[in-house]
C-alpha cells in the first residue's frame, strides 16, 4: 500500500517557482520518493495523488527522467515513475499506473459515468438490427455467436444478457485506467477510453468510448490517423493507417488499417481487414479482406478470403437492408464476385462471378460456384483437390499471432472435420437424389438457386465419397498406429474402439461450427440448457464450459468417425478382425495416394506454358522458360509439390509398417 502525504511549504514554493498552480494545494498528495524538481508548468484541479518520480524511462532509445511537465490534472491518481508532458487540457478522472508515458496529447478525459465501450450494441448480420451483440472485455467468437445466431431462443437470450450485464456493470465500476507501461504519444482526443498494460498509442486522431486491452507480452497498438468510437480492442491487435472503426470489436491478434472503414462489425482472432468497407459483418477467426474495392455487408464468415471488388447486396428495395448472408468457413471469393442475399454458401467453396439468385447450398462444401452468362453453376467437390485447400490445412495454426496465455476464441483449425465430412455426406445424398429424379437426357438440374451439369452430379458424388473414406480411414489408421506402437494386443485395440461406441454422443452425426469452434450440436445444446436453467451464474463460467467442449473435440471426433464407419461399411471398428483392418489400411493407402496425385496434377498447370506469359519480354520464346524458371523455379523443385510427393513415401511407409504390426498381433 502506497502511503501519501501533504506537500510541505518548501515543496509548494519549488512548485510555484516551476510554474505550477493548484486550486487547493492540500488536495495534492505525494508519496515517498517524490521529487518536486521534476514537476514544471503543471496545474492541479481537485484531488490529485502523485507517486514516486525519481526513475528514468527509455523512449526512442533515449533515457529520459520521469516527471510531469506542461500538463494539467483533475481527479487523478498517478503511479510510480511516470512521464507526462504537453497535455494542456486537464487529464481528468484517470488512474495512471506505474511506468506510463503520455506525451503531446490534445485531450485525455474520463467522464463521470463512462462505460469504456462496455454495453455497446453491435448490429451484426442484419444491418437493420435484430441480431445485436453486446461488447464486454471477455467477448469471444463463441459468445458473440450465441448472442447473434440464437435469437430464436428467448429464454436463453434473457439469461445470457443478464450474465453479460453483470459483467459490464462490474467493469464500468472500475473507472478510468491507463495501465502500467502504456505509451500514449502524439495523439488527439481520447475521451472515456481505458488503456491496457503496455499498450502503444501513437498518432491516433480520436478514440471515444472504448477499451484497449493489452499485456506486456502481447501489446496492443493503435496507430496514426485512427478514429475509433464505441469500440473494444483485444490483446495483441493492431489498428493503424487511418482506419475508421465505429461500434465494433477488434479481437486478439487482429490487424486492421490502411483506411479501413468498419461499422457494427466484429473481427475475431487473427483476422486482417485493410482498405475495405465493412458493415454489419461477423468476421470469425482468420477472415481476410485486403482490397480498396471490397464491400462486405451483413454476413457471417470465418477463415474467409475476400477477393478484390467482392460485393454483397443486402437489400431488395422493399423493407430495407434486412437481408443476411452466410459464407461458411474457408470460403473464398474471386475478383468482383457478387452475392445477392439471402444466401448460404457451403464451407471451402470458391465463388467466382456475379450471382443474382438467392443461393442456398450449405451441403455442397469444397465446391466452385461460377457464373456463366448470368447463370450460377455449381461444380461440387472440385476444390477438394486444390493446392490452396491443402495449404489451408496447415497455414492457420502457423499464422496464429495470439500470445495470451488463454486465447478467448476457441478455434478448431481442421479443414477435414466431422463438420465438413458430414456436409460431404449430405451433399453426396443430394447429388444422388438429383441424379435419380432427373432424366438421363437432362443436361442440367436446378437446385436452390444454382444449376448443376449432369456430368458434375456423378463427379461430385465420386469426389465426395473418396474424401469421406480417406478421412475415416485416415483417422482409424492413426488410432491403430498409436495402439500398436504401445504394444497393445488386438483385444486391447478393439476395447479402445468400443469406448467410442458408447453413447457419449446420442447424435454423433450432428455437428456445428460456432464461430470457429467445431463441436457436436448436443454439447452446445447442453451448454445452452445450463445457461437457461441458471446452472451457470457468471459469464466466466460460460466461457469455462465452452473450454470443456473444445477440450473434448478429439474424443468426440473419434466417436463420430466410428459411427460413420459403421454406417458406411456395416461394421463398427470394435468388431473388426485383423484381416478387416488390413483391407482398410490398403484402401486408405490407395485413396491417400490417389488424392495426392490429383492435387499434384492440378498443381502442374501452374507450370504450363500459359503461366509463362509475360516472361522474357525482350527475348521471346527461346528465353521464356529460362526466365520463368529463374523466377518461379521448376515443378519438381516447388516446395509444395515436393511436400506432397514426399507424403506419398510417408503414406507407403506408414501402411507397410502397420500391415506388419497387424499381421504380427493378429496371429
Amino acid at each position: 500500500m502506497v502511503r501519501y502525504r501533504n506537500l510541505t511549504d518548501s515543496e509548494i514554493e519549488v512548485l510555484h517557482a516551476g510554474g505550477c498552480r493548484a486550486q487547493k494545494w492540500e488536495l495534492v498528495k505525494v508519496s515517498t520518493g517524490f521529487d518536486v524538481s521534476r514537476i514544471t508548468d503543471v496545474s492541479f484541479f481537485g484531488e490529485v495523488m502523485l507517486g514516486e518520480n525519481t526513475g528514468m524511462v527509455k523512449i526512442d532509445g533515449i533515457e529520459r527522467p520521469c516527471g510531469l511537465h506542461h500538463a494539467a490534472f483533475s481527479g487523478c491518481m498517478i503511479g510510480k515513475n511516470v512521464l507526462i508532458c504537453h497535455v494542456r487540457v486537464p487529464i481528468t478522472n484517470y488512474t495512471i499506473e506505474d511506468n506510463v508515458v503520455i506525451e503531446d496529447v490534445s485531450q485525455l478525459v474520463c467522464e463521470e459515468h463512462a462505460e469504456f465501450g462496455n454495453g455497446v450494441q453491435v448490429r451484426v448480420l442484419n444491418e437493420a438490427g435484430g441480431r445485436e451483440v453486446t461488447l464486454y472485455p471477455e467477448l469471444s467468437a463463441q459468445l458473440a455467436y450465441f448472442q447473434s445466431v440464437y435469437k430464436h431462443d428467448t429464454e436463453f437470450q434473457k439469461r445470457l444478457n443478464a450474465l453479460i450485464h453483470d459483467s459490464v456493470q462490474a467493469v464500468c465500476r472500475q473507472g478510468g485506467v491507463i495501465a502500467k507501461g502504456a505509451r500514449i504519444r502524439f495523439c488527439g482526443i481520447l475521451r472515456n477510453v481505458r488503456i491496457g498494460q503496455h499498450a502503444r498509442l501513437q498518432g491516433v486522431l480520436e478514440l471515444e468510448n472504448g477499451t484497449v486491452l493489452s499485456g506486456e507480452e502481447y501489446p496492443t497498438k493503435i496507430g496514426a490517423g485512427v478514429i475509433m468510437k464505441n469500440f473494444m480492442v483485444a490483446e495483441g491487435a493492431e489498428v493503424a493507417g487511418g482506419a475508421y472503426v465505429k461500434n465494433s470489436y477488434v479481437g486478439q491478434g487482429v490487424q486492421a488499417g490502411k483506411q479501413l472503414t468498419a461499422e457494427h462489425s466484429l473481427f475475431f482472432a487473427n483476422s486482417e481487414a485493410f482498405q475495405s468497407e465493412v458493415c454489419s459483418v461477423f468476421a470469425g477467426p482468420y477472415t481476410v479482406t485486403h482490397h480498396k474495392s471490397t464491400l462486405l455487408i451483413a454476413n457471417l464468415c470465418s477463415f474467409f478470403n475476400a477477393g478484390s471488388g467482392t460485393n454483397q447486396s443486402n437489400h431488395m428495395y422493399k423493407l430495407g437492408p434486412v437481408h443476411q448472408g452466410i459464407l461458411e468457413r474457408g470460403c473464398k471469393t474471386g475478383s468482383y464476385a457478387y452475392l445477392m442475399q439471402e444466401c448460404h454458401i457451403g464451407a471451402f467453396t470458391v465463388v467466382i462471378g456475379k450471382h443474382m439468385a438467392n443461393i442456398n447450398i450449405p451441403a455442397f462444401v469444397f465446391s466452385y460456384l461460377v457464373e456463366e452468362n448470368g447463370t450460377s453453376y455449381l461444380m461440387p467437390g472440385i476444390n477438394l483437390f486444390s493446392t490452396g485447400t491443402i495449404r489451408d490445412d496447415g497455414k492457420w495454426q502457423i499464422r496464429d499471432r495470439r500470445k495470451t496465455p488463454v486465447p478467448r476464441d476457441l478455434v478448431v483449425f481442421d479443414v477435414f472435420s466431422p463438420y465438413t465430412i458430414e456436409k460431404l455426406r449430405q451433399g453426396r445424398q443430394i447429388l444422388r437424389e438429383l441424379s435419380d429424379r432427373s432424366s438421363r437426357e437432362q443436361e442440367v438440374v436446378i437446385h436452390e438457386g444454382v444449376r448443376i451439369k449432369r456430368l458434375w452430379l456423378r463427379k461430385g458424388e465420386r469426389y465426395y465419397t473418396m474424401s469421406i473414406e480417406a478421412y475415416v480411414f485416415g483417422k482409424l489408421v492413426s488410432v491403430l498406429e498409436d495402439e500398436l506402437a504401445r504394444g497393445s494386443s488386438w483385444s486391447a485395440l478393439t476395447t479402445r474402439f468400443a469406448r467410442y461406441g458408447k453413447k457419449s454422443l446420442n447424435r454423433p452425426s450432428e455437428w456445428v461450427d460456432v464461430g470457429g469452434l467445431i463441436a457436436p450440436l448436443e454439447r452446445i445444446e447442453a451448454v445452452i440448457e445450463d445457461v437457461r436453467e441458471d446452472r451457470i451464474d457468471r459469464i466466466q463460467g460460460l466461457a469455462q464450459r465452452l473450454q470443456k467442449v473444445f477440450a473434448s473435440y478429439r474424443e468426440d471426433e473419434l466417436t463420430y468417425v466410428c459411427s460413420v464407419y459403421e454406417e458406411e461399411f456395416g461394421v463398427h471398428p470394435r468388431g473388426q478382425r485383423p484381416e478387416d483392418a488390413l483391407t482398410m489400411v490398403e484402401r486408405w493407402e490407395n485413396l491417400a495416394k490417389t488424392l495426392n496425385n490429383i492435387v499434384v496434377e492440378n498443381t502442374r498447370s501452374e507450370f504450363a506454358p500459359r503461366s509463362m506469359i509475360g516472361y522474357a519480354v525482350d527475348h521471346g520464346e527461346e528465353k521464356r522458360k529460362d526466365d520463368f524458371t529463374a523466377v518461379r523455379g521448376t515443378f519438381e523443385e516447388n516446395p509444395v509439390v515436393k511436400k506432397i510427393l514426399g507424403e506419398q513415401d510417408i503414406i507407403q511407409r506408414r501402411a507397410q509398417r502397420l500391415k506388419e504390426q497387424i499381421a504380427r498381433v493378429g496371429n
